[in-house]
């Protein structure tokens, strides 16, 4: 049976940001919709315009402007469109601009069920708060009977009462607690307890006063095998109900609006009513299966589903105007993290043996996407962008860890200072070269972090075979710059088949905009994503392996189909990039030197592309990436500054023996399309036409082991 869908001939498609608000013009031209114009202003989220549609308004007014076509009467959208030409069919929205869901992960064991909850958070635009455990003493905060604090060497204490009734470390999941050796009983029944002792509270006190503090929008309770104990779940779910409880009496008493967290129960289903019954409508409970019905299987994706759709319901709604943009969209307003996981998997299954990544550094979030055929797999973090959320990066790595990537002496007060600047003042884009190298080492250290905490997740490694960036930290630098960022951040190793990744980016800013426009029509949102979409940066060749610096790793030799011949040798260490433009194809021989291998080859063995398949270029060329996995720094500062110029230097030094050769083969190394201006990256585009699709399937990509 086939779908129809609205006849749409125009359609403004927004993408509501923390720091800006692009709108794209998507219409039909020949017979096929194509992606006309973008309009870019600030986000107005924040007095004195608190109102996300006025953003909105600002970029559709720059794509009138550029245009010519008429689109507002005044502050009213023209829909549909008129026979003049003026107006749209349609207007759709997406958001990453609301505060992230504030998540506590509650499990009967920390490493397991919470540690599930935890991960099973990062679907959509969270930020888990914190953790609590039958199993974990670990509140950072103390107090005591009489007001004072005790010392950390009472966090727990067996001889205390309080703590005899509390839970013990070691419980296992199946909610069985160990009994209490008899000596230990006996000695605190007969210790008398000091007048003046600090006294530590009990696990549930302390449990609540941890909550209340980390103020959580939603708490996930999860995990046990079948037929663990209730009682386990009950002392949980009893934190819960006694720390909204505390926070609505100090609402009463103060006159303030406190906010009750949510529960979503994701424990074993007979375990579900008794929930409900202790809850009595005290607050909101969401049931979801259990995310860990075994100790040694994960079910994540209910409940990913249902923090979605929290976040959707509860969090996207606060943004300021949201009701109005909701009444100006034709469809739910859409978090930009579900379209552009809905065009990762789209890429992965449209392309066969596509193994795609996605990596997306904004504003105020993160976040990588994976998928193959079979497989999808998501890390986002809320709060963890570039500019509103720099300070809860600088918070998980270190000064040492930023220094390592930038190309000048540096300290320590300068890299925090602005961090904490970026965080006051968001929407300041970096004013000299030097800011702009600080904001990439912060960029590779969260790509860095989201990959790790990804790969933590994983039943296995990501065997990916091309890499996305999006984003406007990765679009507005040069494209060299770009591509540095990923290969550093990422440190991809190529497909485990060919050491080849295919970089792309989406300098048009329209991958999250085409995942919106698929919720309208899917067919409008494919064609929009494969013919205007993408950039090919180019292939990368990782060659893996590590030996003395600048010894020789590889021997490159490239055969264009054009009869032109280029040929390098590439240093350990080192990064080469040859000439070859989007629109060109070449074979390509690499002899592997010593310890040193592509993908599964044999270390020293002579690889090439495989007979009858060739090599694509990009508007960056060929990069063959000769630095080894992990990238290994020089530990001394000077030639660690060194090391990092060369790498920065490689493309410069690529446009002068260009220059030299009297060649063109190089695309302007600019970042994006500049707001407004016309789309249809034919030459660039990493999605070419139909028939280029169907030749890429039947030919690859792939470097084959010569024999």
């Amino acid at each position: 049976m086939q779908t129809r869908f609205s006849k749409i001939e125009s359609v403004l498609i927004a993408d509501c940001g923390s720091n800006t608000t692009r709108v794209a013009l998507v219409e039909v031209v020949d017979q096929a919709y194509r992606f006309v114009a973008r309009g870019e202003a600030p986000s107005t989220l924040e007095e004195p315009y608190p109102d996300v549609t006025i953003g909105v308004l600002n970029a559709i007014r720059v794509i009138e402007e550029t245009t010519g076509k008429r689109l507002l009467a005044g502050t009213r959208l023209i829909t549909p469109q008129k026979e003049d030409g003026s107006g749209v069919d349609a207007f759709v929205a997406s958001s990453s601009a609301a505060e992230p869901l504030r998540v506590v992960a509650a499990g009967l064991v920390k490493e397991l069920s919470a540690s599930s909850a935890a991960r099973a958070s990062h679907g959509t635009y969270t930020s888990v708060v914190g953790t609590i455990s039958l199993d974990d003493y670990g509140d950072d905060y103390h107090f005591s009977a009489n007001g004072a604090t005790p010392p950390a060497s009472l966090d727990y204490d067996p001889d205390a009462e309080e703590m005899t009734s509390s839970p013990f470390a070691g419980l296992t999941e199946d909610g069985l607690t160990p009994e209490e050796p008899e000596p230990v009983l006996a000695k605190s029944k007969a210790k008398k307890v000091k007048k003046n002792r600090p006294t530590p509270q009990s696990w549930k006190a302390r449990q609540v006063a941890k909550l209340r503090r980390l103020s959580p929008n939603v708490v996930v309770i999860s995990g046990g095998s079948q037929g663990a104990r209730s009682a386990s779940y009950r002392k949980l779910v009893d934190v819960v109900l006694e720390a909204n409880r505390q926070e609505r009496f100090l609402g009463i008493a103060t006159g303030e609006t406190r906010r009750s967290s949510s529960l979503v129960f994701a424990g074993p289903p007979e375990a579900q009513q008794e929930v409900l019954e202790q809850v009595a409508g005290q607050c909101e409970v969401f049931l979801v299966d259990n995310i860990r019905p075994t100790s040694d299987r994960e079910n994540l994706n209910p409940l990913q589903a249902q923090l979605a759709n929290i976040y959707q319901e509860r969090l996207l709604p606060n943004l300021p105007g949201y009701r109005r943009l909701s009444e100006m969209s034709k469809t739910l307003i859409n978090t930009t993290s579900d379209s552009l996981s809905l065009i990762t998997r789209f890429l992965a299954k449209d392309v066969e043996a596509n193994r795609v990544l996605t990596a997306d550094l904004g504003g105020s979030n993160a976040a990588l996407f994976y998928a193959d055929a079979a497989r999808f797999t998501s890390m986002v973090r809320g709060g963890f962008g570039l500019s509103f959320g720099l300070s809860n990066l600088l918070a998980e790595t270190s000064p040492d860890l930023l220094r390592r990537w930038l190309p000048f002496e540096i300290n320590d007060e300068e890299l925090v200072h602005y961090a904490l600047n970026k965080t006051l003042r968001p929407q300041v884009l970096p004013a000299t070269e030097r800011e702009l190298f600080i904001e990439g080492a912060y960029g590779r250290e969260a790509l860095r972090i989201l990959l790790a905490e990804m790969n933590r997740e994983a039943p296995s490694p990501f065997n990916y075979n091309r890499l996305i960036g999006v984003g406007g930290p990765m679009v507005n630098v040069p494209l060299w710059q770009t591509a540095l960022l990923m290969l550093d951040g990422l440190q991809p190793t190529g497909a485990s088949e060919t050491g080849l990744v295919e970089l792309d980016l989406d300098s048009t800013m329209l991958m999250s905009a085409a995942g919106s426009l698929a919720s309208l029509n899917p067919n409008a949102a494919a064609y929009l994503f494969r013919y205007d979409c993408l950039h090919r940066l180019g292939a990368a060749v990782i060659v893996q392996g590590h030996g003395n610096p600048g010894v020789m790793a590889a021997k490159v030799t490239l055969r264009k189909r054009n009869g032109q011949v280029r040929e390098t040798t590439v240093a350990y260490g080192s990064i080469a990039l040859l000439n070859l433009r989007a629109d060109e194809q070449a074979t390509l021989e690499i002899q592997l030197q010593g310890g040193f291998k592509i993908g599964s080859s044999k270390a020293g063995a002579l690889v090439s592309t495989a007979e009858g398949t060739y090599i694509s270029g990009g508007a960056l060329g060929l990069i063959i990436d000769a630095r080894g996995r992990p990238i290994k720094f020089a530990e001394d500062a000077e030639a660690r500054m060194a090391q990092v110029t060369d790498w920065y230097n490689v493309y410069r030094q690529a446009l002068r023996q260009a220059e030299a050769d009297g060649t063109e083969d190089f695309a302007p190394a600019s970042g994006p399309v500049p707001p407004g201006e016309p789309g249809g990256l034919s030459a660039n585009s990493a999605v070419d036409q139909p028939a280029s699709l169907r030749e890429t399937k039947k030919r690859g990509f792939s470097l084959g082991r010569r024999r």
